[in-house]
């Protein structure tokens, strides 16, 4: 089932996909950001800590949801001659790869060839021949297609580091098993092109589902108001009524509405508290849009985020990033304070890192563990049952180890693709 209409229904449904090789193969001139070689990470990873800190993350996703990696789906849909035509077609177009060279990756089996599309060597071996750079900000799968109700957005990438993995999330959506029961969005179509004087580029970073009919879009660094209008007669037709596209700043500390918002349950958010300051540098407005058929309705809500929210039938609690302490929510928000996933309602995943964050939510009534002592309270307290764990009640802020996943500039929200919350069935049009 393809279904979403919460942040913070429990998750029966999500897709990761593990730092590995590509990260090994980084170099310091891909992270320096005015170089032609950035690949958008700040630093290099220590590979082996980064994929401990994701495994821990994976572990916890595993207590209520069926976790499927994006790399193993490749694989599996590569096994169709027309998609690894299409692939290995796109992938030679965006980096001029050779056609002997496209020939040896065809030739590869499944598994070798969607290595090497990741990894970007011919074998998908760090030290084997090298044909383009790597996908080093696959891992963050939440910007390759979001869900709202049983719509997927197909994700169509902003910066060229991370276009190939359009390509890649084509092959899947259209033909992985996962995403057959859902619908995807006709205007998200694969686009060769995204200039122009209106680029169509959205990430699933920007795309959070407040409730079931609303749904909540920065216009970020990354998302553009032209793929917002565009994707609205989709979005009616799949029974969201409005929309609150928020206006952000365009910059990198805040390149996805996620960086600075998320619902860690129906009636609170974790927020960068400088968003909703009146006049600040970094306000974020928001504009309403009614969808309606053949069109939208546009109006501006009155207030900041948060009141137009209220306005919308959903009011929120603010827990703020940081604390609200004007230095520890900036270096706060740097490091992903902000981000947080929901895998239950009332049950969040942040990273460790973010204590001020942590304080605050504590303060709102959550109980805090790492991620060794969540698994052991889900084995002691519920004997590891996760219909009991999500039916509790309880608060619970879940911090895992992320001294090297921070440097990617992504939380846990941003490492997770959900496909299937609970929530009842969508609306139809």
């Amino acid at each position: 089932m393809i279904s979403v209409v919460s942040e913070t229904d429990r998750l029966r449904r999500v897709v990761v996909q593990p730092p590995g090789p590509a990260h090994e193969r980084m170099l310091p001139e891909n992270i320096h950001p005015e170089g032609r070689n950035f690949l958008l990470f700040d630093d290099l990873i220590h590979v082996p800590g980064a994929r401990r800190e994701h495994r821990e993350l994976c572990a916890v996703l595993g207590t209520v949801a069926e976790v499927g990696v994006f790399e193993a789906m490749l694989a599996e849909v590569l096994e169709q001659p027309s998609v690894r035509h299409f692939v290995v077609e796109e992938t030679s177009r965006l980096t001029h790869l050779a056609d002997a060279d496209a020939r040896r990756l065809l030739a590869l089996d499944s598994d070798r060839l969607a290595a090497s599309l990741i990894v970007g060597t011919l074998g998908g071996e760090v030290e084997d021949a090298e044909l383009f750079p790597p996908l080093v900000n696959l891992i963050f799968t939440r910007d390759l297609a979001a869900v709202a109700h049983d719509l997927i957005i197909v994700g169509n990438a902003h910066k060229p580091a991370r276009r190939r993995e359009t390509v890649l999330t084509w092959a899947v959506v259209e033909h992985h098993p996962w995403f057959a029961p859902g619908r995807i969005s006709k205007r998200c179509r694969w686009l060769r092109e995204t200039g122009g004087s209106f680029p169509l580029t959205i990430e699933g970073g920007d795309v959070l589902v407040a409730r079931q009919g609303l749904v909540l879009v920065g216009a970020s660094e990354r998302t553009t108001w032209s793929k917002i209008v565009h994707l609205s007669e989709d979005l009616r037709q799949a029974g969201v009524e409005r929309m609150l596209v928020v206006e952000m700043p365009k910059q990198r500390s805040s390149m996805h509405l996620d960086t600075v918002l998320t619902f860690v349950d129906k009636d609170a958010v974790a927020v960068y508290g400088p968003i909703l300051r009146p006049g600040g540098r970094e306000e974020c407005r928001a504009v309403r849009l009614e969808l309606v058929r053949d069109g939208v309705t546009v109006r501006e809500s009155a207030g900041n985020l948060l009141q137009a929210l209220a306005a919308e039938g959903v009011a929120v609690r603010p827990i703020f990033c940081g604390g609200g302490h004007p230095l520890y929510e900036q270096r706060e928000q740097w490091t992903d304070g902000a981000n947080y996933v929901a895998i239950a309602p009332g049950i969040v995943v942040g990273y460790g890192r973010n204590e001020h964050t942590a304080q605050a939510l504590a303060q709102s009534g959550y109980r805090l563990c790492d991620g060794p002592g969540f698994l052991k309270l889900f084995r002691e307290e519920f004997g590891s049952d996760a219909d009991r764990l999500c039916a509790s009640g309880m608060r619970l802020a879940v911090h895992i180890d992320s001294n090297e996943l921070t440097r990617g500039r992504g939380g846990p929200r941003c490492l997770t693709m959900p496909l299937e919350r609970d929530g009842g069935e969508p609306p139809s049009a």
